[in-house]
C-alpha cells in the first residue's frame, strides 16, 4: 500500500475573502430549509445576507455569454448524451412527494411545500429537480437532437438522509430501507418521464445507502434499486442483464454495452468501497474490498479480447480534495493503495479505457490520471451537481460522444444561477469554444492543465475556469490557494500534491 507521507503547508496565504464552511462530502447538520448548518459550527441562516452577497457579486463578476446561447446540435460522427451528478433529492420537504413514496409523514414535516426552488446551502427539492429535468428534455427539443443515453454518478439521496427519515417518517430498519430504495428509484423515474425512452446508467453514491454514509448498502437494498435500474439499461441481451443485475446485487457494480455504441462497454464502479471515509477500504487485510479490482480486471480484459472499448462510471473521483487543500487540512478522497492499485491495473489497458466519469465534488471540475511512471493515462471528466448544497449553482451536461468509439468529444455545462431574482437555466459554455481546445479529451486536458498550472488567475482562461468551477459561483478559487485547485488536476497522490503545490506556491511568490 502506498504512504501517503507528511505534508507540509506550501507557503501561500489561504483565502480570506470570506469564511467559506467547509465542505464535507459526508456530513452537515440542521434543517433542511433555512437553518442548514455544516461542519465546524457554520450555519447558513447566520451566513445568508453574507453569502448571497458574495454569490451575486461573483456572479455579476462572471464571464457573460452572449444572450443567444450556443447552439447544441449533433456534429459529424457524434451523438449526444446527458450527464448527470449528485442530486442529492430531498423528499422530506414536501409532504406530497412523502405520500407518493408511500409513507404519511410526521406533524414535524406537514408544513405546504414550496414552488420555489432549493436554494444555496439546501439540497434539491422537487421543484428543482423537476426543472432540470425538464430544461434537459426542452434542450433536446429546441435543438432537434435526442440523448442517446444518460450518465449519473451517484448520489440520488439527500444528505442526512436517516436522520430526517426519523423526524420526518419514523420506522424501523425495514421500513428506512424500502424507503431510501424507493426514493432513489423515484428519482430514476422522474429522469425516465422526462426523457422516454432513453436508457440511465447510474452509480451509487456514497449517500444512496441504507446503512449510513460511505458504508456498504444492505442485500435488500441494492435488489430493490437493480430492479428499478435494470428496466432502464436500453436494448440488451436478457443473460446481459441477468449478469449486471447479478454483480450490482452482490458489489453495487456492473457492466453493460453502451446503448449507442455497440463496442463500447459502459463498466459502472462502487468507487465507495476505495474511499478514504470506508474504514474498510484498501486495508492491509482487506486490499480488495468486494473483490471489485478482480472483477474490473476480468471485465476489462474481455472487452480487450473482443477489440471494443471501455468507460469507467463512478461516483467519487480518485484524487485530492482541492477544497480542504486550500484550507489546509488536505485528504486524498481514496485510499491511495487503491488508487495505486486502480493506476497499475489501469495501466495495461491503456488505448482500451478511454475515459472516467465521476462527480462527488460539486464542481464542475477534471482530473487526468498516470500510470505508476507517471504518463498522463486517462482524463477523469467531473460532472456538476444538481444540488446546490455547497453553495454552487445547479448544473448537469450535455455531452457530444464518438459514435465509432463512445470517447467524449466535447460537453457543454448549463446552470441555473440561483442568485438571480427569476432563475432560468442557461448554457454556461460548451468545453472546445471556451478553451479553443479541439476536443475534451486528454490531450486538451493536459495542454489545460499546463496552462492553469502557471497561476496567472488574471488570465482569461483562468478566470473562465475559476467561474466556472463553481456553475457561474466565482468565489471558490483565490490567488493564494490556486497552486491547490491546479495540483488536484494531476497529482492523485498526496505526497505528489504537496510537492506540486508548494514548487507552485513558491513560484507565485517569487516571480
Amino acid at each position: 500500500m502506498a504512504t501517503a507521507g507528511t505534508f507540509t503547508k506550501p507557503v501561500y496565504t489561504p483565502m480570506t475573502a470570506m469564511a467559506i464552511p467547509v465542505m464535507d462530502h459526508r456530513s452537515h447538520g440542521g434543517r433542511c430549509h433555512g437553518g442548514r448548518s455544516y461542519a465546524g459550527g457554520y450555519a447558513l441562516r447566520s451566513l445568508s445576507a453574507k453569502i448571497s452577497f458574495l454569490i451575486l457579486a461573483a456572479s455579476t463578476c462572471a464571464l457573460s455569454l452572449p444572450d443567444n446561447s450556443p447552439a447544441l446540435h449533433p456534429r459529424p460522427g457524434t451523438g449526444m448524451f446527458l450527464l448527470i451528478s449528485d442530486l442529492h433529492f430531498d423528499p422530506y420537504a414536501d409532504p406530497v412527494i412523502l405520500q407518493k413514496l408511500g409513507v404519511t409523514p410526521t406533524a414535524a414535516c406537514q408544513a405546504p411545500a414550496t414552488d420555489a426552488f432549493a436554494n444555496y446551502g439546501s439540497d434539491a427539492n422537487y421543484p428543482l429537480l423537476k426543472s432540470a429535468l425538464q430544461h434537459a428534455a426542452t434542450t433536446a427539443a429546441r435543438n432537434q437532437f435526442h440523448y442517446d443515453y444518460v450518465i449519473v454518478t451517484g448520489d440520488f439521496l439527500s444528505h442526512h438522509f436517516d436522520e430526517r427519515f426519523q423526524q420526518c417518517v419514523a420506522g424501523g430498519a425495514d421500513a428506512y430501507t424500502k424507503f431510501g430504495a424507493d426514493t432513489v428509484r423515484f428519482v430514476d423515474a422522474a429522469i425516465s418521464e422526462a426523457l422516454p425512452g432513453v436508457p440511465i446508467i447510474a452509480a451509487l453514491g456514497n449517500n444512496d445507502s441504507d446503512k449510513g454514509d460511505y458504508i456498504q448498502p444492505s442485500d435488500v437494498f441494492l435488489k430493490n434499486v437493480a430492479e428499478g435500474w435494470s428496466r432502464g439499461w436500453g436494448k440488451i441481451s436478457a443473460a446481459e442483464r441477468d449478469e449486471a443485475v447479478a454483480s450490482f446485487e452482490r458489489t453495487g457494480n456492473y457492466a453493460i454495452t453502451n446503448p449507442a455504441v455497440r463496442k463500447n462497454e459502459l463498466v459502472v464502479l462502487n468507487s465507495n468501497l476505495w474511499a478514504t471515509r470506508d474504514p474498510q477500504a484498501c486495508g492491509q487485510g482487506n486490499p480488495d474490498p468486494g473483490g471489485q479490482f478482480d472483477w474490473l480486471a476480468k471485465v476489462l480484459e474481455k472487452v480487450k479480447r473482443g477489440g471494443g472499448t471501455a468507460s469507467l462510471v463512478m461516483h467519487i473521483p480518485p484524487g485530492v480534495d482541492a477544497l480542504r487543500a486550500a484550507m489546509g487540512r488536505p485528504r486524498t478522497l481514496w485510499d491511495e493503495g487503491c488508487a495505486q492499485e486502480l493506476s497499475e491495473l489501469l495501466g495495461g489497458y491503456r488505448g482500451v479505457v478511454l475515459q472516467m466519469y465521476a462527480g462527488h465534488i460539486h464542481r464542475d471540475e477534471f482530473r487526468i490520471l498516470s500510470d505508476p511512471e507517471g504518463k498522463p493515462l486517462l482524463p477523469i471528466h467531473i460532472i456538476p451537481a444538481i444540488s446546490p448544497v455547497y453553495l454552487n449553482n445547479p448544473a448537469f451536461e450535455v455531452g457530444w460522444y464518438d459514435r465509432a468509439s463512445g470517447e467524449l468529444r466535447d460537453y457543454a455545462a448549463l446552470n441555473l444561477d440561483l442568485s438571480k431574482p427569476r432563475p432560468a437555466w442557461t448554457t454556461e459554455y460548451v468545453f472546445t469554444q471556451a478553451y479553443g481546445l479541439p476536443r475534451a479529451d486528454l490531450a486538451a486536458l493536459k495542454s489545460l492543465s499546463a496552462t492553469l498550472g502557471t497561476g496567472n488567475l488574471q488570465a482569461a482562461v483562468a478566470k473562465q475556469y475559476a467561474t466556472y468551477y463553481g456553475a457561474g459561483v466565482g468565489m471558490f478559487i483565490a490567488p493564494g490557494t490556486w497552486p491547490d485547485y491546479s495540483c488536484a488536476q494531476t497529482e492523485i497522490m498526496l505526497r505528489d500534491f504537496a510537492q506540486c503545490a508548494t514548487t507552485r506556491a513558491n513560484a507565485l511568490s517569487n516571480p
